[in-house]
Formats: C-alpha cells, structure tokens, sequence
C-alpha cells in the first residue's frame, strides 16, 4: 500500500497547480482542442443530455461519433465533479494513479518486488514519455489503461480462470472507450507478444483466448464504435497520410538523447527556436528518464538477458515504428497501412518497454547485493523514491501552465461579441491564417493561439467554454475550405461566405486592410477580426428550388439568387425545377445539441433550408409525423413542406446507436454471467466460446 499511496499523491503533486489553483493547461492541443471538448461534454451531462451532436462548430458536427470525446467512457463523469481547468486536471491526475498503479500490478505479476515494483511504476507514469501525453488526453487515457492491460492478461495466462478473464475483457473495453485506437493496436501487440513468449508452441490457442476477450470488448464498445466507423468513412482519414506528413511527424534519432537530457522547459515562456532550432515541436516534448533509470536498465540486461530480451525486442519495434519517414522500411508500413498514423505515437512501445526493464534491473541489482550484505533494508525504496522525485523534478517542467486568468477575454471586445453571437446561432465558419506565426516565445505562440482562434475555445471567465471541436475532418467540410481559403479579399469570398451564412473572417493578413474591393463590403471589427452583413437566417424558404446536383454547390456559390437565400438546390421529387414558393419561419429553439424545434407557415407549398451540416442520423417530424430530409445546396437539410402552419423537430441519434447499445449490454449480461459463476467453464475452440451451464 505504501507504494500506491506515494504514487498517488506524486500524480496529484504533478498537477498541484491546476488542482489547487485553477491554473490554466494550454500547451499544445489543450487550449484549442480539449478543453472545449471535455467543457461541451460536462455541460451536456450536466444538463442531462448525452452530447451526440455539436451545433457550435462548422455548420454543426457529430460529437458522439469522435472518439477523443469519450461521451460513454465512464471516467468522463469526473468533469462533473470541478468545473472549468479543475474538472479537467482531476480528470488526467485519476489518469495518472491509473497509470502508476497499472504499472505496479503489473509489474508485481511479473515476480517482482514491491521496490522494484515501485520503480517500474514510476518510469512508467512520471516518465516523459507518458507526461508529454498529458496534452493528449485521450492518448493518455488510452496509456493509462494501457498496463491495467498488461496485468489482466499476465493474470489469466498464468493462472487461467474465467474471472481473469472478465477482467481483462473489460479492460480492454474501457481502453477503446477511451478514444486513443493507435494506443489500443500497441497494447494488443504487447499482449499477442506475451502470449507467444509465455506459452510457445501453444501460443495459438491462447491467442484464440486473446482474440475472443477482444472480440467482446468490442461487443461492449460497440455503439461508439459504429458511429466512429460511419464518421470515419465520411472524413479525410480514410486516404491515410501523404509521404510529406509521414516525415513531418516521424521520430528523429536525435529525439532519444532526450532520455537522459533534461528538457529546456525551465519556464512558462522558454524560446521555442532555443529549444527546437529547426522551429517544429516535437510531439514528445521529452522522452526523459534520467541515468540512474537508464542504469537499471542496463542491470537487466547484464544479469537477467533472458527475462529481458522480449522488453529489448520491443523496444526496438517502437523505435522502428517511430523512426517512420526517417526509416525506408518503416514508411513501407505507412504507406500501405493507413491505419498506422502519425509514426512519433510509436516511441511509446519504446517507454513501456524501458519501464519493465527499470524494474527488471532493480529486482536484479537487489538480488545481487543481499547474499553479499550490501542492501540495507531501506535501500531498495530508496531507490525507487529517489528515482520519482528526480522524474517528478525534471518533467514536471513538460506540459505548460498559466495563471487561472489565461483564458479570460483580455481586452479583446471582438471575442465577447463573436462568442456571443456563436452560442445563439451555431454554425460560425472561419479563415486561419496561411502566413507564418512570427513569433519565437512560445507563450506569445499560444497567446495568438487563443486570439485567433477564441470562437473554437471559449472562456473561462464569464461565457466560460462555449465551443466543442471535431478531430475527424468531414469531406463536405474540406470542400468549404477548398471554396474559401485559397482567395483573396474579394466580393467573391465575401458571396461565398454569405452563401455559407458566415458572417466573420478572423485572420491577420494585412492585404484585408488595403482590398479595395474588400473594405466596402466588410467592417474591421479589430486587428482580427472583419464582419460581414448578414444576407439570410439558419433556417429559411427560398422562393425556387432548383433540380441539381451536389456539383452544382461550384456555381451556387457564386449565384446571388442562392447568396441571398431566394434560391436553393437539391433533388426535387419529380426532378424539376420548383418556382412559386413561400413560407414564413415563425419561432427556432435549441432544446438540446440533439434537437431542434421550429414553428413555420407555409401558402400552398415551401421548401424549409436549416443550414445545418447534412448528416446520417438526422431525423425530422412534422406535426408529430416523421418526414424525409433533403439534402439542401448540398451541405444542409432541407424539408418539403405542404400549406398551412407546422411544427417541425429535428432529432440526431447516431445510426445504429440503440442497436449497438443492445449488443453491448448483452455483452455486459454474458460477462456478469461468466463472472459471478452463472457459467462454470468458458473455453476457446476455434475462436468461439462455448458455455458449458453448470448443473
């Protein structure tokens, strides 16, 4: 217990400042990413509703379908518990103790000490492999769970029983709700290699046991999963990586010195080309370890090569994966699998493997000194507690803090107003800057973050957060981007924008300030931030429709007729054009992220734009009747309509959802069974288990 108890209040010491004093976590994706993320998430479930949609970003977005956002990964309840940065420090120092006690069992199944236990969980969870995650926050969760793994599947190999094996199914499946897949196809490598190293020439049916605790795992996360798939299937994911970005984010040999090489993070406000010479931040700020963990490394591998050797084998594999485009035979992998992304993730096949092996090394160094007298009794704690404070001395300089204030709206008046304006009518669209950030401090780097970029984060200072954000980039969405960010100030962005209802264009470039063409049309509302006027609400009746396809979204934009909302364009029923429309949107209310209710009027017939993303699972009921959607200038929805008043609601629920929440409860059901003894016996032939009642 003592060792749990140390490396509890050492995760809780790591974030002390966040915990304790409301400090902000901005670096990296903290500030833009997963702060709005878990904020939309705890509002939700505070509101009672499970977030399956997001109307706050790009014309509206699935929520559930992302994984990073974790809606049915139980651990996400701890945002309720402190709200704002505490709620999400409280989320990662749980992490944290995951991680470290993981670690530890794990270790422990391995025949070793509770010393040298300790200080395998301590490289594990303090070192800078998994530290540097802390900006990852589902990487990280999925690291966490990552040895809890490890050790439920030690457990029932070498002690086979249908309990164990519960356990480790459901491990598995808490890993996946976690939303890190890269970390999930990493630890079942790790385990696939245990099974072949413990069993040998019997290694396959224990990779059938395996396969069928994941096969159920899956069963248990299968409604997250679905709606992943489907999101998955509609981004630009499914063309994997381009060789450029390949190498972009591939590991550099250099990258290891940061092993034992102490990170140049000795304040909030360090020089980034100092630090980085070549500008491009690594996404594992350090890898640090330090000599002393180094040194019992290399114990193991003098005294005990044989228990050592799967650990050096690999280490090895994560280095090869991580070197990427900087290795020929890697970038073959990634260029044939798609799944395989971002080759830098990989390291960390390189960091479990060095935490084993401290613990290896520490078990043997112990065993070499006691026959000889050498060990006094408190000498092996002490190396474990001398190894966690110098970890917890040199990374905790990682991952960046501000004051409680960083996120307050400063004196930028035009935040208030665009954050304001974005909560009462989602659908806000943006143009980021193609210029370089010339900027060498990184606190000033992420101060402009945050500027440029506060419709997507929030605050936390009156509005608090208001923005959730997506990680899977929709096509539709990148053919918005392929329409807007390539021109200049003109009246043409300015008509594509009106024809998307965006009525801002934050960006720096000083050309907006000299158009010609531009300054009649748009007012400068700060040094960011241009307005538009606006040309039509979110939900409208064009007076034509007319029969077109998705392509003909290159000519609408441009068309006044569709800028302005007096025309639209789908599929009409009898494939012609439509003229002589009309109808009146009377009143709009948001009950949910979820759903939408409109009141309407329509003379003799209409056609009701909601410029809403189109999305499978999108459902809409007219006077309590359900109805059939269109797809409206090929981005939105759009409902046919006959005369007289209306009451329309708009309901999102993920394809497949209840039916995937089915399976999983009934996975649930099977695993009770197995568990609390309903079944005495479960077996893997062929891959498939049969259940034996007991009689």
């Amino acid at each position: 217990m003592w060792a749990l108890l140390i490396l509890a209040l050492a995760a809780v010491a790591l974030l002390a400042g966040p915990i304790f004093d409301g400090n902000a976590l901005y670096f990296r994706d903290l500030q833009v990413f997963f702060v709005p993320l878990k904020q939309f998430l705890a509002d939700s479930l505070r509101a009672g509703v499970l977030p399956f949609w997001n109307p706050n970003v790009s014309m509206g977005t699935p929520y559930f379908a992302e994984m990073q956002t974790g809606v049915l990964y139980p651990p996400s309840w701890l945002l309720l518990l402190w709200d704002g940065t505490r709620g999400i420090a409280g989320l990662l120092v749980f992490h944290l103790m995951l991680a470290a006690g993981g670690a530890y069992l794990f270790a422990r199944s391995l025949g070793l000490s509770c010393p040298a236990a300790f200080a395998s969980a301590a490289t594990y969870a303090f070192g800078g492999g998994l530290v540097s995650s802390l900006n990852m926050i589902n990487f990280m969760q999925g690291l966490a769970w990552l040895p809890v793994v490890l050790w439920a599947f030690e457990r029932d190999a070498c002690l086979p029983h249908a309990r164990r094996w519960v356990v480790a199914t459901l491990a598995v499946a808490l890993q996946t709700l976690a939303g890190a897949p890269d970390v999930c196809i990493m630890t079942g490598l790790i385990v696939a290699g245990r099974q072949v190293m413990l069993h040998g020439y019997r290694h396959w049916r224990w990779l059938l046991r395996v396969g069928a605790a994941y096969a159920v795992a899956l069963l248990v996360a299968t409604p997250q999963l679905v709606a992943t798939y489907e999101l998955y299937t509609q981004s630009v994911r499914t063309t994997g990586l381009s060789s450029a970005e390949i190498q972009s984010y591939s590991m550099h040999f250099g990258q290891l010195w940061s092993l034992i090489s102490s990170p140049a993070l000795r304040t909030d406000d360090w020089d980034i080309f100092t630090v980085f010479p070549n500008g491009y931040v690594p996404l594992f700020l350090s890898l640090y370890l330090g000599w002393a963990a180094l040194l019992l490394v290399a114990c193991a591998l003098w005294w005990v090569p044989r228990r050592a050797g799967f650990w050096l084998a690999l280490a090895a594999l994560g280095v090869f994966l991580a070197l990427g485009g900087n290795n020929p035979a890697a970038m073959w992998v990634y260029e044939s699998i798609a799944i395989f992304r971002y080759p830098e993730k990989y390291v960390v096949l390189l960091h479990v493997a060095l935490s084993v092996l401290v613990g290896l090394g520490a078990q043997a160094l112990f065993d070499f000194l006691k026959p000889r007298g050498w060990c006094p009794p408190l000498l092996p704690v002490g190396v474990g507690v001398l190894l966690l404070a110098e970890l917890l001395l040199v990374n905790r300089h990682i991952n960046l803090q501000q004051s409680p204030d960083y996120f307050k709206l400063d004196n930028l008046s035009d935040v208030r107003t665009l954050t304001a304006w974005n909560r009462a009518t989602p659908g806000f669209l943006y143009a980021r800057d193609g210029d370089k950030i010339e900027t060498r401090s990184v606190r000033q780097l992420y101060g402009r973050y945050r500027r440029q970029l506060a419709p997507h984060i929030g605050t936390l200072a009156g509005l608090r957060y208001v923005q959730g954000t997506e990680g899977l980039t929709l096509r539709d969405h990148a053919l918005v981007a392929e329409l807007l960010d390539s021109l200049p100030p003109t009246d043409t962005l300015a008509a594509r924008l009106q024809f998307f209802n965006a009525p801002y264009v934050m960006t720096s470039q000083t050309l907006f300030s000299r158009a010609r063409s531009w300054l009649p049309i748009a007012q400068r509302e700060s040094e960011l931030l241009w307005r538009l006027p606006p040309t039509k609400p979110m939900a409208y009746f064009p007076v034509m429709v007319l029969n077109r396809p998705a392509q003909a979204i290159y000519q609408a934009v441009d068309d006044p007729a569709f800028i302005s909302g007096r025309a639209a364009f789908t599929q009409t029923p009898d494939g012609r054009d439509v003229g002589a429309l009309w109808g009146r949107v009377l009143t709009t209310r948001r009950v949910s992220p979820n759903r939408m209710e409109m009141d309407v009027k329509v003379d003799r017939r209409g056609f009701l734009v909601w410029q809403e993303s189109f999305y499978p699972g999108w459902r809409v009921w007219v006077d309590g009747d359900e109805a059939r959607l269109s797809r409206a200038n090929h981005l939105f929805m759009g409902l046919w309509l006959g005369p007289g008043p209306h009451r329309v609601v708009f309901k999102f629920t993920p394809s497949g959802f209840y039916a995937g929440l089915g399976v999983s409860l009934a996975s649930l059901v099977l695993l009770a069974l197995v568990f609390w003894g309903r079944v005495s016996s479960a077996t893997f032939i062929g891959g498939v288990m049969r259940i034996r009642k007991r009689r």
